[in-house]
């Protein structure tokens, strides 16, 4: 899984693909524990070209063809469709030529629905219509960005057509204790470009602006948070790291040396208060909230006690944004949230809120991603193999009790029930006799998300 490395790093900047250890540790423990070979499955290499400005894909051609080789390796037979055209977007793009060369077949959006089902359908955004005329039942794993109420989820809570849907986003926790990766490893990958762009953001505004190096403050100390700050070493001549989460502070007094700040330049805070704002040249919103709405952690009176021409970058904008102020509407789809926030600091402030930001490098983007994800889609491939399709797989992971566990907790489980425990702890809606239901405490708690779902499920 991803280290806390830079997002350029050398030998994705030439184009190869890094080694991904994960992985290789993943298939290795398969074949020790490699019966009869199972069933041949069906893998759904899907497109977000139909969300607005998206520009990555899940898995790149190279990613797909180790897949095959490594499947193959425990015994596993794969087929694999690509939605034509779903990497046309990167710059330069993954032509559906490089993934014919990988062994896939690439088949038009609008023939997808009279094919074969599929046992694993992977894409890196949240549904769009599409899937929901899709065969099935199939698991789909990848961002589902529920705060923003995406349509393709609400379809396919009306057709039924899957076993569970997994949010890329929330899959991870347990295995990261056995590998010393990510907690939440697909979402990490992603995170740290957002990090490192709203770092660029608030350097390249301020600069932009005259103002000199001043108070710059980050609110969430983890792999986003840590990126941003890795680009604001020359304009935050001092740092203010607001992180609730002990284990976390502590680990932040090891890494902030490491991004080149000396120790009477930063202080690490639980809280954030009045205080905090003034003066502050720029702040960066980098605290996560798995599939709720985004915490709200301050307001927009808080907001302007900073200089004027201040920036402001949010990370948590695809959540619903992280400002408090009078127009705000939990309801609001990101886009909506997005530009009220605009309007709200323009002419005193810059906001800087994309629902996409790593879609700016989108073929390392794209790289960063498949790496994240390529272990747990083949898990499930290798499951949906052995186990006689998705249902089953589905049933198997939601008879696990979702557990996030502690920094400090032993994880007494080997790598391959460590990732299960991952993949349960990133289903948040199945469908179980039939009906849609919701499997996820974080949706079930929040009465908008939750009504929403159950709208759409009706």
């Amino acid at each position: 899984m991803a280290q806390d490395t830079s997002t350029r790093s050398a030998s994705s900047e030439t184009g190869s693909h890094p080694t991904i250890p994960v992985q290789d540790q993943l298939i290795a423990a398969l074949n020790e524990g490699a019966g009869e070979p199972g069933q041949p499955v069906r893998l759904l290499l899907g497109t977000d070209q139909f969300i607005r400005h998206e520009r990555r894909v899940a898995l790149t051609p190279e990613q797909v063809q180790r897949l095959y080789r490594d499947l193959a390796s425990v015994g596993v037979e794969v087929d694999t469709t690509v939605a034509s055209k779903a990497g046309a977007r990167a710059e330069p793009p993954f032509t559906d030529q490089q993934y014919e060369d990988a062994g896939a077949r690439i088949v038009p959006v609008d023939e997808l629905v009279r094919q074969a089902p599929f046992d694993v359908v992977h894409s890196l955004k949240e549904p769009t219509e599409y899937e929901a005329t899709l065969p099935g039942p199939f698991l789909r794993i990848g961002a589902l960005h529920l705060p923003s109420y995406p349509e393709g989820v609400c379809s396919m809570l009306r057709s039924r057509n899957f076993a569970a849907i997994l949010d890329g986003a929330v899959v991870g926790n347990c295995s990261y204790h056995l590998s010393g990766g990510d907690r939440t490893p697909i979402v990490a990958s992603m995170s740290r470009f957002a990090g490192a762009v709203s770092g660029r953001r608030v350097t390249e505004g301020t600069l932009a602006r005259g103002l000199k190096p001043g108070k710059v403050v980050v609110v969430g100390g983890g792999v986003a948070g840590r990126a941003a700050i890795g680009e604001m070493r020359d304009q935050a001549a001092r740092l203010i790291v607001i992180e609730p989460w002990e284990p976390m502070r502590r680990k932040l007094e090891t890494k902030l040396p490491a991004l080149g700040f000396d120790r009477d330049r930063y202080e690490i805070r639980e809280n954030l208060d009045d205080k905090v704002f003034v003066d502050a040249i720029g702040i960066v919103f980098a605290h996560r909230t798995a599939a709720r709405a985004a915490e709200k952690v301050c307001d927009e009176t808080q907001i302007r006690r900073m200089t004027r021409g201040a920036v402001i970058a949010d990370i948590a904008i695809d959540q619903g944004g992280s400002i408090r102020h009078e127009g705000y509407d939990e309801a609001d789809p990101a886009d909506v949230a997005r530009r009220k926030y605009i309007e709200l600091f323009a002419g005193d402030y810059f906001y800087y809120g994309e629902v996409n930001m790593p879609r700016e490098e989108p073929r390392l983007a794209s790289i960063h991603h498949g790496m994240a994800s390529l272990p747990y889609i083949t898990l499930l491939l290798s499951r949906c193999a052995r186990l006689g399709g998705p249902r089953s797989v589905a049933s198997r992971l939601l008879e696990m009790t979702p557990k996030i566990h502690g920094p400090d907790e032993p994880v007494q489980l080997d790598l391959v029930s460590a990732m299960e425990q991952d993949l349960r702890n990133g289903i948040l809606l199945a469908v179980v006799d039939g009906d849609a239901v919701i499997t996820d405490a974080d949706v079930e708690s929040d009465p908008v998300l939750r009504d929403w779902v159950q709208s759409c499920a009706s």
